[in-house]
Parts: C-alpha cells; sequence; structure tokens
C-alpha cells in the first residue's frame, strides 16, 4: 500500500472529546471524519442541567459546538455507525466503518416530526434515562445533530412483525421514509485516527443493597440531571417519583461503582457533580434538607473548593460515610439510609429521596474499538497511555482522549481533545489544507435606504426561559413594536433546525434587521450572525435580547416581573435594531510564526508542539535555562522517567530548525492583535522585536514557602519538592516521617485545592516504604484527593503500611522542638484523641501559588481569577484560550496541575494557536471604533485612556492648513467604547452604538410599555 499520507483524520465519539478534536483538526486545515454509534452526537454533556462551578447551562454552552460541526463544510458526520477494521499504518490508515441504516432520509427530512407524533410504538427513552417514554421512531433531543429520526427496529411494529403500521412513512409529506434502507459499509482513508468513546455510568442495579430499580425513590445521578434539566421529562421540577411530591429530605451517596476492589479508581467528577446537584436544589427549594455522604470530598479542580463551601453555606450537609444499605418504608416509601459513622456508632436517617453518585466506567464498546486499531487497555479497561505522553497510545498514529483514558471533567476532556489534535496537525504537517474545502455564501442583500423589517425570535430555551417568562404573551407584545414584520418562538433557537427556519423567514418575509430574544451573546451570538450570513443577510443587522440571564433566571420566583423585565429588554433591542448598518470587518495578514512565554514543561511542550507542526516558534525564559519547575521533579508514576524526558525535550529544543530560543530574556512592550502580534523584550542589555500570528502564555508558578510548621528554622522539615530531590540521590536516615497536606492551601488566604499535593506525598511515601520498609510513614490530612487512576497509588500506599490520620480544617496540626526532638501533634475525630508523634522528618505538601512576577500578565492584559491564577475564557468548554483573542494559556499559570496535566494543556495550546498560524488573513471585530474627522479637533483626549493603544494622534494638511486627528487602528480596536465615552466632540464612535441610537435606547426605558 501506498505510504503517501493523507490529510484527513477520523475521530471516533461524538462527546465533547470528540467534537473538539473534530474542530481544532478542522480549524487548523485537516478535513474530519466524525463518527458515533448514537444517531445523533454531543455525548453526555447533552443530558445534564448545568456545569459545575458555574452553574452555566450545560445544553446551551455547548449547543453551538454541536450546529458548528454541523455546519462546518470540513467534518464530515458518520452518526449511527461503527468501525469494524483498520489497516495501514500512521499517516494512512484504511478503515472500514458500517453505516447502520436510519431508515429516514437524512436529505430529504425536514425535522417536522410529525413520524414521530404519529407512532404508535413506545419504549423506555435512553436518553432520559428510563424517566420518560420515546416512540420507535425518535429525535434523541431537541437539539440533536443531525435533527433527523431515527427508527429503532427492534421496537418497530412494522419491523418486528414484517408488516402493517407504517404510520410513519404514510404521514411524511417529504418522503423521507426508507424502511427497505440497508446497511452499508464505507472505506475511509485518513492519517491519523483520535478516539474519543467516552464512558459508560456504573449500572446501579449491581449494587442490589441501595435499592435502585427497587425503589422509585432512588435515582441516578444522571437521572437527577435529567429531573433537574428545564427540558427533561419533569420540566425542572423535583418531586418523588413515587408520588408526585415535592421531597423535603434529599440524600447523595457517592463512590457507587468506584473506589472498590473492582474498580479501584476515582471517577473524578462524582463529588462535583452531587455538590452542584445538591447546591441547584438549595437555591431553588431552600427548605430542603440536602445531605451527601461521601468518603473524601475531592474538590480538586479551579475554583471547585468554593464552590464546595459555598455549598456548605448554603445548608448542604456533608457526612464522612459511606452507608452499607438502603431500605424503604411500605407505608411512606421513605427510603431509611443506614451508616457507620466515624466512631463505629450504626445510624439510621429517613429521606424523601436519594441519589447515587455512580461512577465512570470503560465504555461498552472500549474494549472492541482497542482490538479494531490494535491498542493496549489497562486492568480497568481504560487506554493505556504514558503518563508523559498522555495522549499517544500503543499505535503509532493512535490517539486517546477523555475518558477513554480514565475518568475526567469536561475541561481535562477538552484540553486533552486540544493535545490529541496537535499531535495529528504534527503527523499531517505537510498535507494540511489539500483536503479543505471554502465556505461561500450567498450574495449579501443590500439594505441600505430600506425602511426596517424587524424579524423576532423568541427562544423557550427547553424550560429554562418559557418556565418562568410568559413566552405567549412576549410574542404578542413583540408584534406591537415598530417595523416588526415577523414574529415567531422556538424550544430551542440554537438547534440546527431552528436556524434553518430563522433563516428561511428572512428570506421568506424579507426581513432586514433581526432581533434572537434568548440568552447571553457571549456564547451565541456568532452562532446566529452566521445563520443572517447564509440567509444573505448582513451578520451585523443581528440584536440579541438576553431575556434568560437577565430575566428567567435572576427572576425565576417572580414569573411576572420577569415577563415584564423581558417585554422591557426586547423594545430596546427593537430600538437599538432600527439603528443598526451592515458593517464589513476588514482582514489583516497572518503571521505564521509563534510565541511561547516560558521554558518549563509547558513552555517547551507547547514550542516543540508548534515547531513539529511546521510553525517557526520563539520560546522565550526569563531564567538562565529551560525546565522551569520540572527540573525538581525526579520521579513520576511507575515506568516514567521525568528527567530523561526533561533531557529529551532540551536538546530537541537546542536544535530543532522551528525553534529559536532566548535565555534571561524580558518583555517589555506588546501589541497587535491576533494574528499579528508585535512583542518587544530585552536580551544581553538590547532592545529586540519579534512577531507572532498567535501567543502561548506558559509562565509557571511557585512553591509556597511555608512559614509555618518550624520550615526554614529546623533542617528536618522539608517540602516535597525538596524531599523528592533528596530520595533522588541519597537514603533517607529516618525512622518515623510524618507528611503535614494542604499546607498553604485551603486556608483562608488561600481558598483552593492544589491538586498535586496528595499525590505527590502518597508517590514520596510509596518511594520511602519501597526502599526503607522499617520506617513508619504518617500522612496526615483533610481529604485524600487522589483522583481518577490515581486512586490506585492511594491503595497501594495503604497497602505498604503507609499509616493516614486525618485532622479537621480548625484542628490543624500542632510541631514543636522539645530537647531537640521533632514533636508532632494531631487530633484525630475517629478516636476523639490527640495523637503524638516523635518525627525524624517533616515534609511539609505546600500548595502551588501564582507566580509573584506577574509583568507578563499586565502587559498582555491578561485577567487573573480570585486566586491569582491566570483566567481562562471559559472553564469547561474553552479551558487554553485566554480572553485576550490570539494569547493561550498552559501549564500552572493557568491553575495547579500535574505534569501530564500541563504537557496536555500545552499540546492544546498549541493546537489552538495552530488554528491562526494556518490561516493567511485573519478577519477583524467589525464593531470597531471609526473616527469622524469633522467633528474631531485632534484634542487626544481619546488616546491615553484607550487600554488596546489602538488610537493615536496624526496631522495632515486641510485646506491649506495642518490638521490634528485621532486614526483608530482597527486591528487593534476590540470595541469596549472607552475613547467614545471621553469624546467631548462627538468624534470618535463605536459603529453600531453612536449616540443618537443610545440615546432612543435611553428614551425607550423612561417610557412605560
Amino acid at each position: 500500500m501506498s505510504k503517501t499520507k493523507i490529510g484527513a483524520a477520523l475521530v471516533v465519539g461524538g462527546g465533547v472529546g470528540g467534537m473538539q478534536a473534530a474542530l481544532d483538526l478542522a480549524e487548523a486545515g485537516i478535513k474530519v471524519y466524525l463518527l458515533d454509534e448514537a444517531p445523533a452526537i454531543g455525548g453526555k454533556m447533552v443530558q445534564l442541567d448545568k456545569t459545575f462551578p458555574t452553574n452555566d447551562c450545560a445544553m446551551c454552552t455547548v449547543s453551538p459546538r454541536l450546529v458548528s460541526i454541523d455546519r462546518h463544510l470540513n467534518i464530515e458526520l458518520l452518526t449511527n455507525s461503527r468501525v469494524i477494521s483498520c489497516e495501514g499504518e500512521a499517516g494512512n490508515f484504511r478503515v472500514n466503518v458500517l453505516k447502520k441504516a436510519r431508515f429516514v432520509d437524512l436529505s430529504k427530512c425536514t425535522g417536522c416530526n410529525v413520524c414521530v407524533e404519529k407512532c404508535p410504538a413506545k419504549t423506555t427513552s435512553e436518553f432520559e434515562h428510563g424517566l420518560a417514554k420515546r416512540k420507535a421512531i425518535y429525535t434523541p433531543f431537541a437539539q440533536a445533530v443531525p435533527n433527523v429520526p431515527v427508527i429503532d427496529k427492534d421496537n418497530c411494529i412494522y419491523f418486528k412483525k414484517g408488516k402493517g403500521c407504517k404510520a410513519c412513512e404514510k404521514f411524511c409529506e417529504a418522503g423521507a421514509i426508507l424502511l427497505d434502507q440497508q446497511d452499508e459499509t464505507v472505506e475511509i482513508n485518513v492519517g491519523a485516527v483520535v478516539l474519543a468513546p467516552g464512558y459508560d455510568l456504573f449500572d446501579a442495579a449491581e449494587k442490589p443493597q441501595l435499592g435502585f430499580g427497587r425503589y422509585p425513590d432512588v435515582l441516578t445521578s444522571l437521572q437527577f440531571e435529567r429531573m433537574l434539566a428545564a427540558s427533561g421529562p419533569f420540566a425542572g421540577k423535583v418531586v418523588r417519583p413515587s408520588n408526585g411530591e415535592l421531597p423535603q429530605k434529599v440524600a447523595f451517596i457517592q463512590c457507587v461503582g468506584s473506589r472498590e476492589t473492582s474498580a479501584d479508581f476515582c471517577s473524578a467528577v462524582c463529588c462535583m457533580y452531587a455538590t452542584k446537584e445538591a447546591l441547584i436544589l438549595k437555591e431553588h427549594h431552600p427548605e430542603i434538607d440536602v445531605a451527601i455522604f461521601y468518603i473524601d470530598l475531592r474538590a480538586y479542580g479551579k475554583g471547585f473548593e468554593s464552590y464546595y463551601e459555598r455549598a456548605k453555606k448554603a445548608g448542604v450537609r456533608y457526612i464522612r460515610c459511606q452507608p452499607s444499605s438502603l431500605k424503604q418504608i411500605p407505608a411512606s416509601k421513605e427510603i431509611i439510609v443506614r451508616h457507620q459513622d466515624e466512631q463505629g456508632k450504626i445510624e439510621e436517617e429517613k429521606f424523601d429521596l436519594v441519589m447515587l453518585s455512580c461512577g465512570l466506567r470503560p465504555s461498552k464498546g472500549s474494549q472492541t474499538l482497542a482490538d479494531r486499531f490494535g491498542i493496549k487497555l489497562d486492568s480497568n479497561g481504560f487506554c493505556l497511555t504514558d503518563g508523559l505522553d498522555p495522549v499517544a497510545t500503543s499505535q503509532e498514529g493512535v490517539f486517546a482522549v477523555g475518558a477513554f483514558t480514565g475518568p475526567k471533567d469536561i475541561p481535562e476532556t477538552v484540553i486533552q481533545a486540544g493535545a490529541a489534535a496537535s499531535r495529528v496537525m504534527a503527523l499531517l504537517a505537510e498535507k494540511k489544507n489539500e483536503l479543505i474545502q471554502q465556505r461561500i455564501y450567498p450574495e449579501e442583500r443590500v439594505v441600505d435606504g430600506s425602511e426596517p423589517r424587524l424579524g423576532v425570535f423568541v427562544c423557550h430555551c427547553g424550560k429554562n426561559i418559557s418556565s418562568v417568562v410568559n413566552i405567549p404573551d412576549l410574542v404578542d407584545y413583540a408584534r406591537t413594536l415598530p417595523n416588526v414584520t415577523f414574529v415567531d418562538d422556538t424550544l430551542f433557537a440554537c438547534s440546527t433546525d431552528a436556524g434553518e427556519k430563522i433563516k428561511q423567514s428572512i428570506i421568506e418575509h424579507g426581513l432586514n434587521r433581526v432581533i434572537v430574544a434568548a440568552c447571553t451573546p457571549r456564547t451565541h451570538e456568532g452562532l446566529f450572525q452566521d445563520t443572517l450570513r447564509e440567509a444573505g443577510l448582513n451578520p451585523y443587522l443581528l440584536e440579541m435580547a438576553n431575556i434568560r440571564n437577565q430575566c428567567s433566571w435572576v427572576h425565576m420566583h417572580q414569573p411576572a416581573e420577569a415577563t415584564y423585565k423581558a417585554k422591557d429588554i426586547v423594545r430596546l433591542a427593537a430600538v437599538k435594531v432600527n439603528h443598526l448598518k451592515p458593517l464589513r470587518p476588514g482582514q489583516v495578514p497572518v503571521s505564521h510564526e509563534g510565541v511561547v512565554i516560558g521554558g518549563g514543561l509547558a513552555g517547551m511542550t507547547a514550542a516543540l508542539t508548534l515547531a513539529d507542526s511546521g510553525y517557526k516558534t520563539y520560546l522565550f525564559e526569563k531564567s538562565r535555562e529551560l525546565g522551569g519547575n520540572f527540573k525538581r521533579v525526579k520521579f513520576g508514576e511507575p515506568g516514567e522517567e521525568p528527567q530523561a524526558k526533561l533531557h529529551e525535550m532540551i536538546e530537541r529544543i537546542k536544535i530543532h530548525p522551528n525553534v529559536e530560543y532566548f535565555l534571561e530574556a524580558s518583555f517589555n512592550a506588546f501589541e497587535g492583535a491576533a494574528g499579528n502580534f508585535l512583542i518587544g523584550f530585552e536580551l544581553d542589555g538590547q532592545q529586540r522585536q519579534v512577531k507572532a500570528g498567535a501567543v502561548i502564555v506558559a509562565t509557571g508558578a511557585s512553591e509556597y514557602q511555608p512559614t509555618e510548621y518550624l520550615y526554614g528554622k529546623d533542617p528536618r522539615v522539608l517540602t516535597q519538592l525538596e524531599l523528592e530531590e533528596r530520595l533522588s540521590t541519597e537514603k533517607i536516615e529516618a525512622k518515623t516521617v510524618v507528611m503535614v497536606q494542604c499546607v498553604g492551601s485551603r486556608d483562608e488566604k488561600r481558598q483552593y485545592c492544589s491538586r498535586l499535593c496528595c499525590i505527590q506525598a502518597i508517590k514520596n511515601a510509596i518511594k520511602i516504604k519501597a526502599r526503607q520498609p522499617e520506617t513508619e510513614v504518617f500522612i496526615l490530612y483533610r481529604d485524600i484527593r487522589s483522583y481518577s487512576l490515581h486512586e490506585a497509588e492511594y491503595t497501594r500506599a495503604r497497602k505498604l503500611g503507609i499509616r493516614f490520620l486525618r485532622y479537621e480544617q480548625f484542628e490543624k496540626p500542632v510541631v514543636k522542638m522539645e530537647a531537640g526532638v521533632l514533636k508532632v501533634s494531631t487530633f484525630d475525630p475517629i478516636l476523639k484523641a490527640r495523637l503524638n508523634v516523635t518525627a525524624d522528618m517533616l515534609v511539609l505538601s505546600v500548595g502551588v501559588v501564582p507566580s509573584e512576577d506577574q509583568d507578563v500578565a499586565k502587559l498582555l492584559k491578561l485577567p487573573q481569577s480570585e486566586d491569582g491564577f491566570l483566567m481562562e475564557a471559559h472553564i469547561k468548554l474553552r479551558p487554553v484560550d485566554s480572553p485576550v483573542e490570539g494569547v493561550f494559556l498552559a501549564g500552572l499559570a493557568h491553575g495547579p496541575k500535574l505534569a501530564d496535566e500541563s504537557i496536555a494543556q500545552a499540546g492544546a495550546a498549541a493546537a489552538k494557536a495552530a488554528a491562526i498560524l494556518s490561516k493567511d488573513e485573519r478577519q477583524l471585530e467589525a464593531c470597531v471604533s471609526e473616527v469622524l474627522d469633522d467633528n474631531c479637533d485632534g484634542c487626544a483626549y481619546c488616546v491615553e485612556p484607550c487600554p488596546f493603544k489602538a488610537i493615536t494622534l496624526i496631522e495632515y494638511m486641510s485646506n491649506g492648513s495642518v490638521k490634528k486627528t485621532a486614526e483608530s487602528d482597527p486591528a487593534k480596536c476590540q470595541g469596549c467604547g472607552v475613547c467614545m465615552a471621553t469624546c467631548p466632540k462627538k468624534g470618535i464612535m463605536v459603529k453600531n452604538f453612536n449616540l443618537e441610537e443610545l440615546s432612543d435606547m435611553v428614551s425607550a426605558v423612561l417610557t412605560p410599555a
């Protein structure tokens, strides 16, 4: 077979990881086949109600991504399909795919759902996890992509009997039903494969003692998500399935199917999704008594600890134990939770509703998938990867992401997807753009001089909006507004079929302005702008009225007031949209070079990844050598050699033809915009500059320097990194070693968890025990947070005899020096007694703190979280993007993380950067400032306040004299409006935000509806 590389990739799995990998690859010039065995993409995220720790609507967050994939010319969807074989090698694989018959013609179906309405056969809905029924012909969920029904042969009357019924075919006016359609096998040729099959939830029926399937008021976590969801079978109302009444007491049982002999791993998300569900429940019904039964509360991610504290303040009870059984009281249907408290006393408590926080298990098809692609799985059934190469499988050219490599949260899945995409880009660097198509939009309709014809589209957002705001009343009101020609409401305005209807309405009714009354423009404006463009309308003739965040969410208990406010917001949008003018954004050439700031593990990984993808990369490090904090990491997971990895990376940096690195460099200038940054730095006393299309910030973080526990006063008191360095060179002469967790973390000054300390302590403790079995090792902890597959090392540590002693937040260990002897005293909440240990060595598991040097962050105008780490654009779906377009984040600068997580995030950042560098031109923002020369007198009031340095003062000859005026650079301007606010002469305006428009909006506010 030919060894010619193919500029295409197959992504198996259409969940959040698969979608991210597909989008990253397609944007960087790689043709993508996105395959999923389900009839629609979306995975588990589309079943969630909200996401932690921000409580954002999960569907609202992910739906623009669904539509983006559906509309992307370079992503080909293969739903209802599975891989049956794979041959070839990295760069050139032949994959045979079985496309199962859908029995509905994708090209003819209009999504009217008449077939679903007329179908007489019902069965249990998989999407609703048994809480509702669906038809034998069905669309999995309202925003499904593709938004086309599929026939379930096993429950279809026609297929079961071989005759009769055919109601779907009879009532389908489009002729889209194909009852004789057959399965089809197709072969696709790709250069690389990304596996993202996701996970299956543990089957709670395997634990009969917990009553699932026998007691109606015992639900799984995903069932409760569907109950909470406004679009779910209960319309967001929490009820007891046994009687339909509001529960007064609700319990959550953690670690169901995790952290046990047959599943020696933590499912990584259960503690936080239980906290989320409990918090949402308390916010809706403060009177409900909510309890969470847990072993260790693993709030290890960014923002998790404060979210956990928020739940406790809201009244959620956290009870440390694992209930042994649940029993139902026949008369009342109450559930008795039986458990043993920490002192060994058996207790029982009654609850009306119980949720089982079921663990994440490898998907049922994982073994088959592994066999098809020749990759190895671990003993738990997860894909086997190298911790220092976290997305590479045992088969070259095949990469794995998400829960397939072990349980993980959405951001880690998104990051791994980006990392896998970057590896594919490097593999197929010379083939990018070979198979790519360019989107061609219809000719834009001229609307200048035409009377405004407004279209208003009101979204129900499932029940997110319509359960509070009176949609029919709002629709009727919108029809009374000036220049409104057409009004319609839709269940989900962001779904593919709704977008098509908006497009057709624009064309059919000759609309030249559009209002979408729905959610936030922050996540959805681009989606609706694209819809306008597809309808031949300028995309800037759109105004979004945010009636979800600003009405239904904040006034959920005041429906009348929320509806009144929604009318006000739509009225103001109508005033504004009448003033909107078509805008045409400029284009600027893109510099095909990248800059990486920070020469630690993340920075070097990002630089090498970009360089391997064919882009010239400048790597800057402020110190005298590369390596950062990774220089001090001597041991990894079993089989890992961190220092060998570090040496290899440094050598590659030095000889890579696409990498130029600078040591002891300091930045002092940063200007421009994505695609064209100009960066000034000082090196060896000389001022230099480089241009770059994208920037990756990987400036690292620091180890907390403790002032407590005699650190710095006694040489026997060390930090974990100091211990690790000593372990790498000498034997520890200590009979007793005590480790204290959460030093400098989870306290009043630093509320966050530093994520890696527990795992680091366990690693070093095991190293000591393995070498010196006679040494006693104590670990004093609050919660052991050995999340995901790290749980196995925690189990191993206990088996080796390492003693874990828990302490409470306000009963911290006390360390004293008595006659030259280190004495450690801690109060054990289980024994209710104080324990005293004489220590030969005291090791402090200190936290990760933001770097004191924040000059780069200030120069690049990068915002920081409340904890001081660099803030991402969106905590779930954009964890590597900074709020500054074209600037991406990686490693400890973004927040505490392990080495493999820094490597993955660096790869993901490189993938994002490559998407910019792969383009020849970049489209600028259109809503930017413009100078009205007739009004501008050159006073320069606007120059200094501009935070983006986009305005300069120029002089030119006018009518024989010198005229001063301001000049705005559209490549730098972000349309913030500061210049407009400071100008005393109406000499500078932000396009589509002129003063007349704003004045009319203020007048409309002051005029009663």
